[in-house]
């Protein structure tokens, strides 16, 4: 990936790296019907603690398996998050 020219370091650091996780959902937090908004526990693999995932899901339910594209990014009051940019539903692998 290119650096778009004629930025500084703080305007490039404003983008964020988006990576690939995935998972399978543990549990619904928060769900807006009206907006799609969803605050969801994640369980990945080779993980011991869950995930949180934050973002506009159609209609995600415990037990999917998902692979999601994102950015983490820290809340002030929550901690660590996972903003999802994209996401799509996969086979379980076992």
């Amino acid at each position: 990936m290119s650096t778009p020219p004629n930025l500084s370091p703080e305007q490039i650091n404003a983008f964020p790296q988006h990576e690939t996780i995935t998972g399978v959902v543990e549990r619904l937090t928060f769900y807006s019907a009206e907006s799609g908004y969803t605050v969801a526990r994640l369980t990945r693999p080779r993980s011991t603690e869950l995930t949180t995932i934050v973002g506009s899901f159609a209609n995600i339910q415990p037990g999917q398996t998902l692979q999601l594209t994102g950015f983490w990014r820290d809340h002030p009051q929550f901690g660590p998050q996972f903003q999802v940019v994209n996401y799509r539903e996969t086979k379980p692998a076992t």
